[in-house]
């Protein structure tokens, strides 16, 4: 009987009718200033945005903030280590505009289709041929512990409940997750301290202020790859930031 209530109350469409489920998106947008590092271009060259490696890749084509005649531009192999690294191979946009996916050099947005999850009981979006939603395949990989806003005990749960601490790692978050600590309910959650450092930056919110930290991931593991080909182009790290043309996102 109490798997059975515990089964039910994953189920409850009170999580899914959370406000915040319905903007994860926007609760992942970086800040406008985490690419603005970098450095000055040559008259003849142009840098990732991302690795600032000028002429070390092939520039992709993005679906979602490509914009005709834009200066700001993605290699094909930083686009390949964001979904390498990303859950079931979706990655997300540089700059938050969607998930993409990177087949043969060609970046697509991610195909779904509307199921219920299997771990949190929500009809969502799924990826192709996968059984859980987006989130919780995340949170799977990234069970983190949380502590229990009513009971003070913490639980380990299988989805990104970091996502809805959108005032910082400190305040309770704004959705709810059935307690089976002894509450026997949906209460509220945050991260534990000493599992902060394991939330992944691309996925925590923009005031947490981790925008940077995932791109200087993606980056410094392009680098060490163009360091074994013996093909780093290195720039100064003193010298001044050039201006960019802001992407314009398209879903928006």
């Amino acid at each position: 009987a109490k798997q059975t209530r515990e089964r039910k109350l994953l189920g409850s469409p009170r999580l899914q009718s959370s406000p915040n489920l319905q903007t994860e998106a926007s609760a992942r947008a970086p800040p406008s200033a985490a690419m603005d590092a970098r450095a000055p271009l040559a008259a003849d060259e142009q840098l990732c945005a991302v690795c600032w490696a000028a002429g070390r890749g092939e520039r992709v084509e993005m679906p979602c903030c490509g914009v005709e005649g834009s200066t700001t531009w993605y290699c094909r192999r930083c686009i390949e280590i964001i979904c390498e690294n990303a859950p079931g191979g979706v990655g997300m946009c540089p700059i938050g505009c969607g998930p993409i996916t990177i087949a043969d050099g060609v970046v697509s947005k991610a195909q779904h289709v509307q199921a219920k999850c299997l771990l949190c009981l929500q009809v969502r979006q799924i990826s192709r041929g996968g059984q859980l939603c987006a989130a919780c395949q995340l949170g799977s990989q990234h069970a983190l512990r949380y502590e229990c806003d009513r009971c003070g005990r913490t639980q380990r749960i299988p989805h990104p409940m970091w996502r809805y601490q959108t005032d910082g790692p400190g305040p309770f978050g704004t959705s709810t997750w059935a307690c089976h600590q002894g509450c026997g309910d949906y209460t509220h959650w945050r991260i534990i301290a000493a599992d902060v450092a394991n939330v992944p930056p691309v996925d925590a919110p923009p005031t947490w202020g981790q925008q940077g930290a995932w791109l200087a991931q993606v980056r410094d593991q392009r680098h060490n790859e163009l360091r074994a080909a013996g093909a780093l182009l290195a720039a100064p790290a003193d010298q001044a930031a050039a201006p960019r043309e802001e992407s314009q996102c398209s879903l928006m």
